[in-house]
């Protein structure tokens, strides 16, 4: 899947029932649960589940519920920018989050540009990590190592934190400059 001039742009889109439940996918999704070997996110998997389910990391369910609790409350749309990369892609995408009747909520997200990678890096998100001091902003994909925050790259290049060879497990969290960012871009008190 690639999405850059003259490359087929895919969206991601899911629909929460008033429980925070997924009630809908888009068509593709199953697709690319296979093609990202996402199994566990194949259609028949989320359907019916809990989002908090699939999103880690206290500061990032804030985030979302924030972000939800505004939707429905506000019946506007809102939209923010981030990043939601693989192991060997880039991918600067956009989400939406479309209000509906009778409290439900679509998300949207696009991907604007992609660009790959010059070597393929693996994580694994966990609820509670065996080094809580390895943080992932699960925005702008950044890492938090011994208190200070690195590109994916400045990781690889100046720190031991991420492993070559096997998954680097990660805690999710919102990096400050995230939440500002979000905030300024959908209106919404973080």
């Amino acid at each position: 899947m690639v999405s850059g001039l003259g490359y087929r742009r895919v969206n991601m889109d899911y629909q929460l029932g008033r429980d925070d439940c997924v009630i809908g996918v888009c068509s593709a999704w199953s697709t690319l649960a296979r093609e990202r070997m996402a199994l566990a996110l194949d259609e028949e998997m989320v359907l019916g589940r809990s989002l908090w389910e699939f999103v880690h990391g206290g500061a990032t369910q804030r985030l979302y519920d924030a972000l939800l609790h505004h939707v429905r409350a506000t019946g506007q749309k809102i939209q923010f920018a981030y990043r939601g990369d693989s192991p060997s892609t880039i991918r600067y995408m956009r989400m939406s989050l479309l209000p509906g009747p009778h409290h439900l909520v679509r998300f949207r997200s696009e991907i604007l540009h992609e660009q790959s990678r010059q070597r393929n890096v693996y994580f694994t998100h966990v609820a509670y990590p065996r080094h809580p001091d390895i943080m992932q902003c699960s925005l702008c994909q950044k890492i938090e190592f011994n208190g200070r925050w690195y590109t994916v790259a400045e990781a690889l290049a100046h720190t031991d934190a991420i492993d070559d060879l096997l998954p680097t497990e990660v805690g999710d969290t919102v990096c400050e400059s995230c939440l500002i960012k979000t905030e300024f871009a959908t209106g919404c008190r973080l």
